[in-house]
């Protein structure tokens, strides 16, 4: 009788594992990228573009660099972060005082809140992210992005082709 409830268990423990590393498989590999694109906006014929930046996973994502038009650095890359609900695009940012730039990696893209969320916190102290951009500008039009980041421990990337959104 002992041998039986010992070989259940071990059964048990078997299917655990494996439930669990089919779940991981798929959170990691299957469907590795939380982070969203939505809409981009483009500023000096096309040398400079503003795409949001939505984290829709679980966890913090950490931005490690970004690469333009198959493997160029960018002149300059950041990080644009809203305290309110206006989103980081458009033009006339720098004077918002509830919109900054920060270094691309300077500070994590927390988890997307709800709307109710959101709302909740436009006057909490400290200030709390509700939006994120990122800004690139190159010395040529921008045609593809790839970002590079941490999430979850690992690191990933992601290929952001911005061809049909611009002119050719």
């Amino acid at each position: 009788m002992k041998s039986t409830t010992k070989r259940t268990r071990r059964t048990l423990f078997l299917a655990a594992g494996l439930l669990l590393a089919a779940a991981l498989l798929y959170l990691l590999y299957l469907r590795p990228t939380p982070i969203k694109t939505d809409f981009f906006t483009t500023v000096d014929n096309e040398h400079t573009i503003i795409f949001e930046a939505v984290n829709e996973g679980i966890a913090d994502v950490q931005l490690l660099d970004v690469l333009v038009n198959g493997g160029h650095r960018p002149v300059k890359a950041e990080l644009g972060v809203s305290y309110s609900l206006h989103l980081v695009g458009g033009s006339n940012l720098e004077g918002n005082p509830d919109i900054a730039f920060v270094g691309l990696g300077d500070m994590p893209l927390h988890p997307d809140l709800s709307p109710e969320d959101k709302q909740a916190a436009l006057n909490q102290s400290p200030r709390i992210p509700l939006n994120y951009g990122i800004r690139l500008l190159h010395d040529e039009p921008i045609r593809a992005v790839e970002l590079k980041y941490r999430y979850l421990g690992l690191t990933f990337k992601r290929n952001i082709s911005m061809g049909r959104f611009f002119q050719e």
